[in-house]
């Protein structure tokens, strides 16, 4: 009783900062709309390649869907750090209204050419429409501390974060559904309009710009220079602090699990649940969003009571335990489905639960630690960061699922350095390294 009590209190924290910050709630909306647009376009595009729908795609790749993770992220490495920057030096409002309104033209191009009946026109759009969002994510982060008071700012995370996981668990559930019931053509318009109620609700938003002087034709004709040594300032303020560092590094792991789950997402359907990529998300995702939700409520409960390094070792510790239940799937004979069936949601529901602890405690170190005329490129450079090396992890897992022919032996891998990690961090923590 005591823990639904302190649910409910954290609930209630959450309605009165909606209530009496409309800045929030108007950024928060907007992000609704802007993820929700994000996730079921890019899932769209997935769905229709793992079917073999698209022209030149293989049905039941993994390595497909890895290659589409990776053109998503592939424009972080490039454009993050210099989206950053501009995030610093122009006005985060207009760039969101801009960065949106640019994605529905870029949809609606789409649709008019009926991109969705060629593979490359379909990658081509998860590519452009991740430029653009580099510039988006720098300048909603940046935005959040300016107008959310400081103690608020865990609670403000938790409520971003746990957008961004349950729109795209929706947006995994909606897309089959979506494309079976509207059609193709239909669904990539209603992606469209998602992005013009977004641009709405952001010039709702009532925020005081500081005061910037008149830029000189020299100022414009050294403009590349400047804005080069800017990101290299970026990346050396964000690698110079120990616990900006640490949290960046940590996001970085975490990126690599979660790309690697996205990736085999439809194979565990196949493997372990007996479903086509359709009805998919229905099952796997479903609990894991359960998982994310109680995490949220938990993490605030506690997080009050504990540094965010502990709270990210919680976190280790239960993601440890939830890919080691699905690891024990593979053991058991098909004979046995309904007991599969059984853990394996169990250990969905564990890792949902770990997402919270292990990602809103370093995204709130990152703001705690930053100096407000730094945020966009210190978000920038994560970006960059979970952008790289991530991304082709998660690829290298999809090529050796394929290869293999079993999802086990990524999740082997991801069970082996989760304990690893959860060691290390232990081992950090008690010797007051961080």
């Amino acid at each position: 009783m005591l823990v639904y009590a302190k649910t409910i209190k954290q609930l209630y924290k959450i309605q009165k900062v909606l209530h009496a910050n409309r800045n929030f709630l108007f950024l928060w909306a907007a992000q609704i709309f802007t993820q929700s647009a994000v996730s079921i376009a890019s899932i769209n595009v997935g769905i229709l390649s793992h079917e073999g729908i698209l022209a030149g795609s293989t049905k039941g790749s993994s390595l497909s869907i890895g290659f589409i993770i990776f053109l998503a992220v592939l424009p972080g490495l490039f454009f993050a750090p210099i989206a950053g920057v501009i995030a610093d030096w122009y006005s985060k409002k207009k760039i969101m209204i801009a960065s949106n309104v640019l994605r529905f033209l870029i949809l609606f191009i789409y649709v008019l050419f009926v991109g969705w009946k060629n593979v490359w026109l379909s990658y081509a759009l998860i590519f452009v429409l991740s430029v653009v969002l580099q510039f988006f994510i720098p300048a909603e982060g940046g935005t959040i501390p300016r107008i959310v008071k400081k103690k608020y700012i865990l609670l403000a995370n938790s409520l971003f974060s746990f957008t961004v996981y349950s729109t795209f668990g929706v947006g995994v559930i909606l897309s089959g559904l979506f494309l079976t019931i509207l059609g193709t053509r239909v669904t990539f318009i209603l992606c469209s309009i998602f992005f013009i109620i977004s641009s709405l609700l952001l010039t709702r938003i009532r925020l005081k710009e500081r005061e910037r002087g008149g830029r000189s034709f020299g100022y414009f004709f050294d403009f590349i220079p400047h804005l080069l040594r800017e990101v290299k300032n970026g990346i050396m303020y964000s690698f110079g602090k120990l616990h900006l560092r640490f949290a960046l590094l940590h996001l970085f792991a975490i990126q690599i699990i979660g790309l690697t789950i996205v990736t085999l997402i439809f194979r565990i359907g196949d493997e372990i649940y007996g479903v086509s990529s359709l009805t998919a998300g229905v099952v796997i995702v479903a609990p894991m969003v359960v998982g994310l939700l109680s995490g949220l409520a938990s993490m605030n409960i506690v997080g009050g009571k504990r540094s965010r390094v502990n709270l990210i070792w919680l976190g280790s510790i239960l993601s440890s335990i939830g890919f080691l239940l699905m690891l024990m799937i593979s053991a058991i004979g098909d004979e046995h489905l309904f007991t599969k069936r059984i853990i394996a949601t169990s250990s969905l529901l564990l890792i949902g639960l770990s997402f919270p602890f292990l990602l809103v405690p370093a995204q709130t170190l990152i703001y705690e630690n930053t100096k407000p005329a730094f945020r966009g490129r210190v978000l920038g450079v994560w970006l960059a960061l979970t952008s790289s090396l991530a991304s082709l992890v998660a690829i290298f897992m999809g090529f050796i699922s394929d290869r293999i022919g079993r999802v086990s032996i990524a999740i082997l891998i991801i069970v082996i350095l989760d304990i690893s990690y959860s060691i290390l961090l232990y081992y950090l923590f008690k010797k007051r390294r961080l």
